[in-house]
């Protein structure tokens, strides 16, 4: 007996309800997904997603008492499965408003660029609701397929996205209070006036300048400063007189050279991050990543002045953000010092 091995690969179809019918008799004779997998000819993961999405919470009186159990339901994975693909297809491009994509490849060009693609649809949907705009997904593929004057390259961030790379083991290196006895309100962002702080450079090398960036964990508002070197004194400096402007009750730091002093500020709690986990800064990496749309990397800095340097901050403040439901970091930092 010969055994044909195919190896045209199979175009991908979703379950069907004949399918979640057979698997919800499967599970009831005990079957594992493994075994319910090799049935259907697919693979376990589909399977794990499929339990997930049909999987309800049942009762039974068992001696007169109640029991909850989970039960896979092919007929309300069904239900959910036709729920969500209701909004699920792909726009054409002829479809899509003229006006929109118009304005929309203006705003990605514009210098200093202040939308992302997702902030801009979000606004032009609620600014004209009879025109058809598509969806953030859908204008990524426009642009990763050629099909608007908008390239990968004109949104900076797009083409510096990679895979995470093996993380570095954690080392317990600290410059003064570690970030573990930070505060949960801290963690959670529950309170205001928490803040991180982290450098941006140009050239990486001795003499250049630098610049400090300050960003609020609870709104996202960022302060920046060029500084003349990259020096613990510089630093010190510029937070003491950011503090006389500013609500800020504490400083979360890298262990870089430049916080060495930190501690020694008076009014503030100082901690600092674990060696090589920037992700414990994610407020601020994600800041200097986007200022680094206006400030590449590889460019001395000496020639940025400070008026550009306010603007590129400025547009950043100015950005609407997806996490505040669309509303812009310096609008909730405005309210947030009126409470």
């Amino acid at each position: 007996m010969s055994t044909n091995h195919s190896t045209t690969k199979q175009a991908y179809h979703h379950l069907s309800e004949a399918e979640r019918g057979k698997m919800e008799a499967y599970l009831s004779e005990g079957l594992k997904p493994a075994e319910i997998a090799k049935r259907l000819s697919r693979n376990r993961s589909t399977i794990y997603r499929e339990l997930k999405r049909g999987t309800v919470r049942q009762v039974k009186q068992i001696n007169g008492k109640k029991v909850y159990y989970e039960q896979y339901v092919a007929e309300t994975a069904q239900i959910r499965y036709s729920e969500g693909r209701k909004g699920s297809y792909y726009l054409k491009l002829e479809k899509v408003s003229e006006a929109f994509l118009l304005a929309f490849t203006e705003a990605m060009q514009a210098k200093p660029r202040i939308h992302s693609v997702d902030t801009f649809a979000y606004s032009y949907k609620l600014e004209h609701p009879e025109e058809v705009v598509p969806s953030t997904k859908t204008l990524y593929n426009y642009i990763h397929q050629g099909l608007l004057d908008i390239k990968p390259i004109d949104l900076p961030k797009v083409v510096r996205i990679r895979k995470k790379t093996k993380s570095r083991p954690s080392t317990k290196k600290y410059l003064g209070t570690s970030i573990e006895k930070r505060p949960d309100d801290i963690n959670d962002r529950s309170t205001f006036g928490h803040w991180e702080i982290d450098s941006v450079l140009g050239l990486k090398t001795a003499g250049e300048p630098s610049i400090m960036t300050l960003v609020e964990r609870q709104t996202r508002f960022a302060l920046t400063i060029k500084l003349p070197k990259k020096r613990a004194e510089y630093v010190n400096q510029a937070v003491l007189d950011y503090m006389e402007s500013y609500p800020i009750k504490s400083i979360t730091a890298d262990n870089g050279s430049e916080f060495a002093l930190l501690s020694d500020l008076e009014g503030v709690d100082i901690y600092f991050a674990h060696a090589y986990s920037s992700h414990e800064r994610g407020t601020n990496e994600n800041f200097n990543g986007l200022l680094r749309e206006f400030i590449p990397k590889g460019v001395s800095l000496k020639g940025l002045t400070l008026d550009d340097l306010e603007m590129y901050t400025q547009a950043i403040n100015d950005k609407p953000r997806r996490i505040h439901n669309y509303q812009s970091s310096k609008k909730l930092f405005e309210l947030a010092q009126t409470v």
